[in-house]
């Protein structure tokens, strides 16, 4: 029998079904936020060989998201624009909800969703599955390889940003909440609305999940915005 679930049961079952994924994963979002805990339950299901299938909609991937994905085996992208489903299962467990996997829907918007299990509900989860593979079959593959990141540094001759990476520091970074392009500066990693934020506690060690630098996903804190590749390329100038 469905169970109904509230916004913490959905955000609840939606990890344990990627953990409890035994040969298979399909996630299917309109909205598409990884953050570095989904992306690590995501690493343990691609260690343990579940094939991975994933349907967005809405946004184009962030270099950092579509970098580490392309870093995992066995995981497949789709594009289907006028995606609005949200629906995740393995073998034995589907979720049907209006929450898409993004951390601001997760933290902030009031969910629900539907717990279907294969086994007590067979004929229901089945004609979920079908209606996924329609929706996949119809979907662009979009090709999972990582993309270089160029630094934004210097301008050109018509004072636009030029990228060069060889250069070093960059004259752009990253937000290291949000992902923001914000111009570069160890001492204010933060884009405004995020710094604000952070500033109601002022804690320099909170932990976020991007490097200022590079934007690649990384523990990094207020006091220590850099991962440890960027950190040494500014020492060592």
């Amino acid at each position: 029998m469905a169970d109904f679930l509230t916004t913490t049961g959905t955000s609840f079952q939606l990890e344990n079904i990627i953990i409890e994924a035994k040969t298979k994963l399909v996630l299917v979002s309109p909205y598409l936020q990884l953050s570095k805990t989904l992306f690590e339950r995501l690493k343990d299901s691609s260690t343990k060989g579940v094939k991975i299938k994933i349907v967005y909609g809405k946004d184009e991937l962030k270099p950092n998201e579509k970098n580490s994905l392309a870093e995992l085996k066995n995981v497949d992208l789709y594009y289907f624009q006028n995606l609005h489903a949200k629906c995740y299962f393995n073998e034995s467990k589907m979720l049907i909800t209006s929450m898409n996997i993004y951390e601001f829907s997760e933290k902030n918007n009031r969910e629900m969703g539907v717990l279907i299990d294969r086994e007590a509900d067979k004929q229901l989860f089945e004609k979920a599955v079908e209606e996924v593979k329609s929706i996949i079959q119809s979907s662009e593959i979009i090709e999972n390889k990582k993309t270089e990141r160029k630094f934004a540094t210097g301008t050109n001759d018509n004072g636009g940003q030029k990228n060069r990476k060889s250069n070093f520091p960059p004259t752009i970074g990253y937000c290291l909440r949000c992902e923001t392009r914000i111009p570069f500066n160890p001492s204010k990693p933060y884009c405004p609305d995020c710094y604000a934020i952070w500033a109601e506690y002022s804690n320099p060690l909170y932990e976020e999940n991007v490097c200022h630098s590079c934007g690649e996903f990384e523990l990094t804190t207020m006091e220590k915005p850099l991962c440890y590749d960027c950190y040494k390329k500014v020492s060592a100038r």
